[in-house]
């Protein structure tokens, strides 16, 4: 038998060294680890950071804060520029309501600014009859006025807050007919002719109420505005919908005005000499809209004006 002895002292000490190592190393590494996790996640989300500053910051009366972020292909870059486009839209949408509100009160104090004077001149001294009967026949004028003005507000905030049922069969030829009979006496009464040229039979989807009501606009507006000549109206059908053109000889709008005709309230006629809010086209190019067409406007001064509605069957 033969027995051998070593001592393991070398080796324990060196188990023991790697025991501590790895305890110091590893809680070292955790702290680092920790660390640079929070420092990341804290640049990472930085600019979610921004973005919930500025949104404390937005209010109805501003709206003109954006993030601005550099722009960066990743969730975050594409969440950042979505928040800006949206802030942009709200802030276009409240400026354009503003607007309205604005716009709406002018309108609407000029005839009741107009009834209040006719009521004081009249009540200021006694008057003949003929006086009280012109008084009233101008206080009927601006109540007319009144009431065209405020029937289209009501339209136009209907319009927006609910869309009308546009899937109903509504033959055009038919439609178009009615309204030029419906004008004729105030196209005759001017000495100018009213003409129509229309498939026999043109059927599209959509709301008759409302489509009457923008070639009523439209045609009212050709006869208004034409001393002489005449006013047409044609209509085409298409393999995805109908057109609608009404052309006049009237006095024409300027380049500079056609970019704004259909903006509500807009005023071609800046001194406001003639009838009228500014209304009419704005209802028109809602309406044709709202039936996922358009209406394209194309006039010179002095050679009339051809306005065109684009409608989807």
């Amino acid at each position: 038998m033969v027995q051998t002895a070593a001592t393991l002292a070398t080796v324990e000490g060196t188990l023991a060294r790697l025991l501590t190592a790895l305890f110091v190393g590893g809680a070292a590494l955790t702290v680092i680890a920790a660390l640079g996790g929070y420092a990341l996640a804290a640049r990472a989300l930085q600019p979610i950071d921004q973005m919930t500053r500025t949104a404390r910051r937005i209010s109805a009366e501003d709206l003109s804060a954006r993030l601005d972020l550099p722009a960066t292909d990743d969730e975050v870059g594409r969440l950042a520029v979505t928040f800006d486009e949206m802030l942009g839209r709200l802030d276009e949408s409240f400026r354009r309501e503003r607007q309205f509100t604005a716009n709406a009160s002018h309108e609407l104090r000029t005839p009741l600014a107009a009834m209040q004077v006719i009521l004081g001149v009249v009540r200021a001294q006694p008057r003949t009859t003929p006086e009280y009967e012109a008084a009233i026949d101008d206080l009927a004028d601006e109540a007319e006025r009144l009431q065209t003005l405020v029937d289209r507000l009501l339209y136009l905030a209907r319009r927006d807050a609910q869309r009308s049922d546009l899937r109903k069969p509504v033959d055009l030829t038919f439609l178009l007919a009615d309204i030029v009979d419906s004008l004729e006496p105030l196209a005759a009464q001017k000495g100018i002719a009213l003409t129509l040229r229309t498939p026999a039979r043109l059927m599209i989807q959509g709301d008759s109420d409302s489509l009457a009501r923008l070639f009523v606009n439209l045609l009212d507006n050709a006869i208004k505005y034409t001393q002489q000549g005449g006013v047409s109206v044609s209509a085409a059908a298409h393999t995805d919908g109908a057109t609608v053109t009404v052309s006049d000889s009237g006095v024409g709008i300027a380049a500079e005005h056609l970019p704004h005709l259909f903006d509500r309230f807009y005023r071609v006629d800046a001194a406001r000499t003639t009838r009228g809010a500014g209304l009419g086209l704005a209802i028109a190019h809602d309406i044709a809209q709202a039936h996922g067409g358009d209406i394209a406007v194309s006039s010179q001064i002095g050679q009339g004006a051809t306005f065109t509605v684009h409608l989807l069957s």
